[in-house]
């Protein structure tokens, strides 16, 4: 599993599936990952901010259901 397949995941609203691809990738790691990701992937503006929160946010609120 890779980060632009996650990323695309999360941006085509396809949250559950973000969540099976990130226990996939590895919990512990991807966070620290994917922080890295956007900041390569998004540099020029701050649009990295919300996409991370986002990932966070769906993460957490579909595993503890």
């Amino acid at each position: 599993m890779d980060l632009d397949t996650i990323h695309d995941s999360l941006v085509n609203g396809q949250r559950k599936q973000m969540v099976k691809q990130i226990d996939i990738y590895g919990l512990y790691n991807f966070f620290a990952d994917y922080a890295e990701f956007l900041g390569i992937t998004h540099k020029e503006n701050h649009s990295a901010i919300p996409y991370f929160l986002d990932a966070v946010t769906s993460y957490h609120r579909i595993k503890n259901r």
